[in-house]
Parts: structure tokens; sequence; C-alpha cells
């Protein structure tokens, strides 16, 4: 099976990104079927018995964490997580993660999840500098995070950009990385003017601190299942959407006119500079993907050479972590079977 496996590595580094479709049924993956009965009576709960924890920038914003460590770890994974999201998004990821052997370190962002807000109105998403979240993944990762186990990044969305970024500028810090639908690009409005309309609001001078038009009411708890464009998976995208309420103070609505500014500029920056990877990194997208940009995921990959492995999961949106159980458990396997070779 090994052999399999490094045979489809191989043909993807030759042939640009395949369909992923291997499962291992040796994982532990919790199932739609069992979440209806153990979400509230396990897998919350777990989550919920972990200490919150928290440190300071040097411009003292106050940044969350969790740590969820497992006996004789076969290594450690730290999540950088994606735009608007909080650690209680990631509770299944990390209740599996966890059950297959593996460590799990997360923060969240500034500026969302348990982390302080940076402006008076808590629901919107901004950042100063796009390189601060870097900054802070640097403190946390210097500062919280073993260096005598196997250290593996892995980034969704947003996260992806900023762990990009991060093995871009911090080479050694990691042994492999992993970019799950990483926001190489925003999509904004359609996939072939995102280029257009990033160079133009990188020009937008005033009013940087105001929601971008159409997203000032925008509430993940609000909106209807068969409009969204995130998971094919209904009871994920419920419980996603109740743990925001039981936890409302980790909810953020739409982004800042700076926020997308800032997610422009270094998105790109982080394609650009892909050829400074040292590590193997994996990079999975989703075949329906409507939050960020195919095709600027692949150039990052090409960018990388021989470094960057790339894979679809075919059908599936966004959100690959709560995805139905046939996409999430391709993806989970992929992530699961490249750490185990590293």
């Amino acid at each position: 099976m090994k052999t399999l496996l490094f045979l489809l590595l191989l043909v993807n580094s030759l042939f640009g990104f395949e369909y992923w479709q291997y499962v291992d049924k040796h994982y532990k993956f919790t199932t739609q079927k069992e979440l209806q009965k153990k979400y509230k009576t396990v897998i919350s709960p777990y989550f919920q018995s972990h200490k919150l924890h928290f440190f300071s920038t040097p411009e003292n914003i106050k940044i969350a964490y969790k740590i969820f460590k497992v006996k004789h770890a076969k290594a450690v994974i730290v999540i950088s997580s994606g735009r608007s999201e909080g650690m209680v998004k990631y509770q299944e990821l990390i209740y599996d993660l966890n059950r297959n052997g593996y460590s799990v370190y997360i923060l969240d962002h500034r500026g969302q999840g348990y982390s302080q807000r940076l402006l008076p109105d808590t629901k919107i998403g901004y950042v100063e500098s796009f390189f601060h979240y870097v900054d802070d993944l640097k403190f946390f990762v210097e500062n919280y995070v073993p260096k005598d186990k196997k250290r593996v990044l892995l980034g969704h969305s947003m996260g992806g950009t900023i762990a990009s970024l991060y093995a871009e500028v911090y080479p050694h810090d990691f042994s492999a990385l992993i970019l799950y639908s990483p926001m190489h690009q925003p999509n904004l409005i359609l996939p072939v003017m995102s280029t257009l309309l990033c160079d133009l609001m990188e020009k937008k001078k005033r009013n940087l601190s105001n929601y971008i038009v159409g997203t000032a009411s925008y509430d993940i708890t609000k909106q209807n299942f068969d409009e969204n464009d995130l998971t094919h998976s209904k009871i994920r995208y419920e419980i996603m959407q109740q743990a925001y309420r039981d936890e409302p103070q980790t909810k953020i609505g739409g982004p800042s006119v700076k926020w997308v500014q800032e997610a422009c500029k270094w998105s790109k920056i982080a394609v650009e500079n892909a050829s400074l990877i040292q590590i193997p990194t994996l990079l999975l997208q989703g075949e329906k993907d409507q939050v960020v940009n195919a095709d600027a995921q692949e150039e990052f990959c090409k960018n990388a050479h021989s470094h960057c492995h790339g894979y679809t999961i075919k059908g599936a949106y966004h959100e690959l972590y709560i995805e139905k159980d046939g996409m999430r458990q391709k993806a989970l396997s992929a992530i699961l079977d490249f750490i185990s070779k590293i």
C-alpha cells in the first residue's frame, strides 16, 4: 500500500493535481451518524475539558490557544484556522486527530475566536497587517510547541496563507506543511474578477475599517444550509452553527476593507515566494470550492516545485474538515498518509 501511495505522489508531482480517492479504513474518523450522539456527549465535553490559555503580543493583544496532547504522539500538529473561524469550529477535527495519535496545538488568530478584537465593532474582520498573523504564530510555536517531536503545520483558508508565509520565512520550524483549501487568492464576486478587484482594493485609502459593501449583516448562525457554499454536510453545518451560538463571543461577521487589502497583498506574496519552501508540502483543494481561487493554489504548488503535492477532493466545497463523510475521510486520509511518510 505504501508503494502505491508513493507512486500516486510521484505521478502527481509530474502531472499536476489529481483526485484523491483513497480512504484508509484503519483510521478513526467520526461519521455523521455517530456525530448525532457523540457531539454533545463526547466531542464537545472533550474540547471543553482542555484549558483555554492566552498569551500577549508585543502590542499587548491577547491571543487564545488550547493544547490537546496525547501520550506517545506520532507528531504534533499546529492548526492555523481560516478567516472568521474560532477553535470551537475545530472540535471534531481535533478529536479525530487525537484519536489517531496526534497532539494538536491550536490558536485563535488576532481579532477572531476567543482572541482579542482589534476594533470597537467586535464583529468586523480586521487586521492592520496580515503578517501580524505570522508573527503571532511564530511566538506561539517558539514558546508553546515542543521541539522534540515531529512538527506539522496545518493551515485552512486564510490560515493556509498564514502557514504558507510562515514556511517561506521560517523554513526549518516544521517537518511538513499541509494546506487545505488555502486562500492563495480570495474569490471576490467571481474567480475571473479576483485579480482586478484585488488591484482596485489595494488602491483604496479611506474607510479602511469599514465593512466591505454588503457584508455588515453577515452572521454564520443565521445562514440557511441550502444556500451555503462551505459543506455538503447538513449535520456538520448545523453543529458548527450551534457551536457559535453556544460561544457567541467567538463569532465575527464580514471583513473590513483593510482585511481584504491585506489578504490580497499577502496571498499574492505567498504564491510568488513559494520557491522558498524547503519542506514536504501537501495541498488539498475542494473541486467545487467557491471561496478561494484554485488557479492560485496550483500556481503556488508549481512555484514550490517538487516540495508540493496537490490533490483535489472530488465534489467538495471549501471546508473539507466538515464535509460529508466520503469527502472528509478522503481529505483526512490524505493528510494522515502524508504525515506518516515524513
